[in-house]
């Protein structure tokens, strides 16, 4: 018996091409925003706690805790409820939250760190309320975008790689042209803005999509 020819991967995924490449462009800009607010977040922090180590320690360990929260909260959730909806729903949690940061660095920040004791205390608040937050919204995102493109579960490895390595690329980038372009060119206030009006956008292009696809894709 001949055994008929395997589809190619992108006739096996669980949505049509439009959504799949939108899952694509978000798992690159959500890896860019992701990284380049954590260049920002060193922006936001180093001038009220100095460049050090403790401070790099501090900052690098709460967003990748951030992450690590996302991750898990993320997988459970996207079991639950496996729709664009909640891609939508991310992105705007994300976008609210650094429009709060936004505002928090004309001055809130400061008044939050004068309320507290002990500098290094203050330094891990500080970080806790400008870095985790965020980081666990957007680390939501990497499982849900598996969970919405795959079918079959045999795809499973090369979608999931695939998805990581593509959102690698986004940390990347980024990390360089946050730091070495945006920066320089326009502050941390307007990109923590940049980022949170990007995300806004983006989300209303989740609800399209889960308008157009249904809530199951």
């Amino acid at each position: 018996m001949t055994l008929a020819p395997a589809l190619p991967l992108h006739r096996r995924l669980a949505v049509g091409p439009g959504a799949a490449l939108l899952v694509v462009i978000d798992v690159i800009t959500l890896g860019f925003v992701t990284l380049g607010f954590e260049m920002v977040a060193s922006r936001i922090l180093t001038p009220l706690f100095g460049s050090g180590i403790y401070t790099w320690a501090t900052i690098i360990s709460i967003v990748v805790g951030g992450l690590m929260a996302g991750y898990f909260l993320g997988g459970f959730v996207a079991d639950r409820f496996p729709g664009f909806g909640l891609a939508a729903v991310i992105k705007f949690l994300a976008s609210a939250y650094l429009f709060f940061i936004y505002w928090l660095t004309q001055g809130g920040l400061e008044s939050l760190i004068g309320e507290i004791d002990g500098e290094f205390t203050a330094l891990f608040v500080s970080g806790f309320v400008v870095c985790f937050p965020p980081l666990v919204v957007l680390g939501m995102y990497s499982p849900l975008s598996v969970r919405l493109l795959l079918r079959d579960p045999k795809d499973a490895g090369r979608i999931s790689g695939g998805l990581f390595a593509i959102s690698s690329f986004g940390n990347i980038m980024g990390i360089i042209v946050t730091t070495f372009i945006l920066i320089p060119s326009v502050g941390t206030r307007a990109i923590t803005a940049g980022f949170a009006t990007f995300l806004l956008a983006t989300a209303f292009a989740s609800l399209s999509t889960r308008a157009i696809y249904g809530k199951s894709e």
